[in-house]
């Protein structure tokens, strides 16, 4: 089976884009994109095309792509836009990937490139199979959904009756969750190749021809729009590794840990990581490969990427801590983005700032602010 993975504009995640693209930015300790792939492995996928813009490709794009194609034994083709085509562009681009040259008519997976969570792709493709429509599309249930494209579908066939983009006035709490599974014929129904089009401006068709269905799904669900969004899928996303993988998360004791440094709820600790006496790590706390926390250490609901150091007694709190940055015994760093290469001196107070890559903080910053 094959999947398409819209990969949109790479540097939502801001300041951490600045030094890779979103694909590639860890979350818990793996890339968004492996997250994905993964997923779509576990669900029979074994060819995948990745929509990305040119303009935005990293030096290092091939060869990561070589790697995933080799640790997973799949296949990943990219289909490359030279302008920006939206949503729904991009995938007409990629039509004769998707197809092999118009020979395939088997259903294929859509995924939005800034969306994680639980992933039921089986489920989907088991729904997907019985209704026979063109497509079927994932949707969840959120508290604002006027940012969203709105789905009114109540019938127990889980056929839309309505599609509605960015609805002024309430329509419905069910939103497109940006999964998707179609069938090739779709494509003759899209826009020209290379031109522009939005997902939420194509669908509404098909739901006036009663082709489109939806599948709610329970699970977690997040869209990555900027690093508050990132760092509160974390918590789900552990407490879904707890219920499914329990041993990929920290042990309350063990021959890694000092015996007097306390976790407290879900925690994941890379294997390289090394953590100092009398530490208190917890809840929802990612440590990256080769992060040194000194002792006395305290951490709750943070994550930190690569090569993070923390010396002694430091505290860190609600925030997301970049590659190789350093922060000094004493300090006590709160609802903040540090990104790469950070220098936080002895006893700095750091409250809800965003500090840009290679910045020295050696006063407190006490008020939210940019720091450039």
């Amino acid at each position: 089976m094959k999947a398409v993975i819209l990969i949109g504009g790479l540097d939502i995640l801001r300041p951490l884009t600045l030094s890779l693209p979103q694909p590639l930015i860890e979350f818990c300790n793996k890339t968004l994109l492996m997250h994905q792939l993964e997923a779509l492995k576990a669900a029979g996928v074994n060819d995948v095309v990745l929509c990305v813009h040119e303009k935005t490709l990293p030096k290092s794009w091939n060869q990561v792509v070589a790697r995933y194609e080799t640790e997973l034994a799949i296949r990943i083709q990219c289909s490359i836009e030279t302008t920006s085509l939206g949503t729904a562009g991009p995938l007409k681009l990629a039509e004769k990937l998707v197809t092999n040259d118009g020979s395939s008519e088997e259903p294929f997976f859509v995924l939005n490139g800034d969306v994680l969570c639980s992933f039921p792709l089986r489920d989907m493709i088991h729904v997907h199979m019985k209704h026979k429509g063109i497509g079927t599309l994932m949707t969840v249930r959120v508290d604002q959904p006027s940012n969203y494209g709105v789905v009114v579908g109540d019938d127990p066939s889980g056929k839309i009756e309505h599609f509605v983009n960015r609805p002024e006035t309430f329509v419905s709490n069910l939103i497109n969750a940006g999964l998707y599974i179609f069938n090739p014929s779709i494509f003759s129904r899209f826009p020209p190749a290379g031109e522009k089009a939005s997902m939420n401006a194509v669908l509404p068709q098909f739901v006036l021809d009663e082709e489109l269905y939806h599948f709610e799904s329970k699970g977690y669900w997040v869209k990555m729009t900027d690093v508050r969004t990132f760092l509160s899928a974390v918590g789900p996303q552990l407490e879904m590794m707890s219920l499914l993988h329990s041993n990929a998360l920290a042990p309350k004791s063990g021959p890694t840990l000092p015996a007097n440094t306390q976790l407290v709820g879900n925690v994941l600790i890379d294997p390289s990581a090394v953590i100092g006496e009398d530490c208190k790590i917890g809840p929802d706390v990612v440590i990256g490969p080769n992060c040194v926390l000194g002792d006395g250490v305290r951490m709750e609901s943070t994550t930190l990427f690569s090569g993070v150091m923390v010396d002694g007694h430091a505290v860190v709190q609600d925030s997301v801590v970049g590659w190789k940055t350093h922060i000094g015994s004493w300090s006590w760093i709160t609802s903040s983005v540090l990104a790469e290469d950070v220098n936080v001196k002895l006893g700095t107070l750091v409250n809800g700032a965003t500090v840009l890559p290679h910045k020295e903080l050696v006063t407190s910053v006490r008020q939210p602010q940019i720091i450039i």
